[in-house]
């Protein structure tokens, strides 16, 4: 129905004269979201440095620091090893949470506190010890973090004082690489998921392990390739991902466990958390590192299967590798790094379909529960709890990062400011 004339220039004043009253509002918004960005900014501060000087005064050189107890836990040598038996002797930890704490140092911008940690490092820290550690948390938590240092440490803007740094944290990770290597020295070139940093692989080690345990190494091991000029390095990741890749079924799926000896599955039923998460991330993160069009070629194929079997709308469930059937349906806390993933290649709308649904469960319990069973809408009954995953927090900024000056910008604001009222 047509408008009547005064009605349209009623319309036409309105449309001439609501920016002078819209504009003041939006000025609003954007100031007192700089305001709210600034106040966020100091709480992180404080935070980190509430625990990291906790953890150096109660814990270091240990691993990582239990604040209740005030006391500490050698986790590199303890995960996994519930019985705790045949830890090292002697053995006072390899300084984890310094290492991972290198780059946030120099991210507050306190040089002073990461060279004095790096000269620590570079004069106390040794692999010579006769400790089983999982192959997979070592390289993501101590050769990722010794590289990521070392790449900061010869930064031009973040140079060590008087040109004291030579070199020490790569040669300590390389110390490490090398540690690394017999556990590639498999029939099928699938790394062992455990290993011994003085004696290499265990007689009787278990031969099963993980497609994040053995398809998720070539980001740290391919830059320390780079960086030393050591091929054996990414080549032994890089083998072990062609042979996993190899292994997916007539679908592009991949199951969860399998056996490095034989090359079989073990657990037919996947999905995109636990166990296979990670194997997503670093092939579009290899391919966004070092430009190899045969890391996104797997990555593309990966991607399409994992939207055409393991969707049912914004939710993602688990399904079989071989015939794309539905096994589990269930939420996992690890699964909510996908949005930031589907951020990185573009699928922003994707994203921010998947990334409602899992902030609605965080809303419903204040925390993104370890297992949320999407059948049923409830927690699954034995595990309760949260450790702590950061997930979501990087999805949500991946998301804000990619839509500034968008309509859904304000969207992710109202996220952000969420998540810093909880974890504060």
């Amino acid at each position: 129905m047509l408008l009547s004339r005064s009605y349209g220039a009623w319309l036409v004043l309105f449309l001439l004269i609501s920016p002078a009253f819209i504009a003041p509002s939006m000025s609003q918004i954007d100031s007192h979201w700089a305001a709210k960005k600034r106040h966020m900014r100091e709480k992180v501060r404080k935070m980190f440095y509430h625990a990291y000087e906790n953890y150096m005064k109660h814990a270091f050189p240990h691993d990582e620091l239990k604040p209740l107890t005030k006391s500490f836990t050698d986790s590199l040598s303890e995960l996994g090893n519930l019985k705790l038996q045949h830890l090292p002797r002697n053995y006072n930890g390899s300084a984890l949470t310094l290492i991972e704490s290198l780059s946030s140092l120099v991210i507050m911008g306190n040089n002073t506190e990461f060279e004095r940690a790096v000269t620590w490092l570079s004069e106390n820290l040794t692999f010579n010890i006769d400790a089983r550690i999982n192959l997979f948390e070592c390289n993501i938590r101590v050769l990722g973090g010794l590289i990521s240092a070392h790449i900061l440490a010869t930064d031009s803007t973040n140079r060590l004082v008087q040109g004291c740094y030579k070199n020490q944290l790569l040669n300590l990770a390389e110390d490490l690489g090398r540690r690394f290597l017999p556990a590639f020295d498999t029939p099928t070139g699938l790394p062992y998921a455990w290993v011994n940093l003085k004696y290499g692989v265990m007689e009787d080690e278990t031969p099963e392990t993980s497609t994040s345990g053995c398809g998720s190494l070539i980001l740290e091991m391919g830059a320390l390739s780079r960086l030393t000029g050591d091929p054996r390095y990414e080549s032994a990741a890089l083998r072990a991902l062609r042979k996993l890749w190899s292994m997916r079924s007539s679908l592009n799926l991949l199951g969860t466990t399998l056996d490095v000896t034989t090359g079989e599955w073990i657990e037919y039923s996947s999905g995109i958390g636990a166990g296979v998460d990670s194997f997503y991330e670093y092939l579009c993160k290899a391919y966004i590192l070092f430009g190899k069009e045969d890391y996104w070629r797997m990555f593309h194929s990966a991607y399409l299967a994992v939207q055409k079997y393991f969707r049912h709308g914004p939710w993602y469930h688990e399904a079989d590798m071989r015939t794309g059937k539905a096994t589990y349906w269930q939420l996992t806390s690890l699964q909510a790094f996908w949005p930031g993933l589907q951020v990185l290649v573009g699928d922003i709308g994707a994203a921010n379909s998947s990334h409602r649904e899992f902030f609605y469960v965080w809303k419903k319990f204040g925390v993104i529960p370890e297992r949320y069973l999407l059948d049923h809408q409830m927690l699954h009954p034995t595990e309760k709890y949260y450790p702590l995953r950061p997930e979501l927090a990087e999805s949500t900024f991946y998301l804000y990062q990619a839509t500034k000056g968008r309509h859904g910008n304000l969207f992710y604001q109202f996220y952000l400011l969420r998540f810093s009222s909880t974890y504060v």
